[in-house]
């Protein structure tokens, strides 16, 4: 089951009960290919996602021309 979703440009990820993310559609630039970690919350953008981690960092994966999905960042 999941907790949360997130609909991008061509793909949408999803957050499990378990806290693993899931994501499916257009696999370009690697917006499907989630970053390690327990997630919490999930926001898709047109080429690349964001999940908040239960550790309170924060693991971005996708297209990164402009810096919008840096690896990680924390508080």
């Amino acid at each position: 089951s999941f907790s949360a979703v997130s609909a991008g440009g061509a793909h949408s990820c999803a957050v499990t009960s378990a806290g693993a993310i899931e994501c499916w559609g257009d696999s370009g630039d690697g917006r499907t290919v989630v970053a390690a970690g327990t997630y919490s919350a999930v926001s898709a953008g047109n080429s690349h996602t964001c999940g908040l981690k239960t550790d309170g960092t924060i693991a971005c994966w996708g297209r990164d021309t402009e810096g919008q999905a840096p690896t990680t960042r924390s508080p």
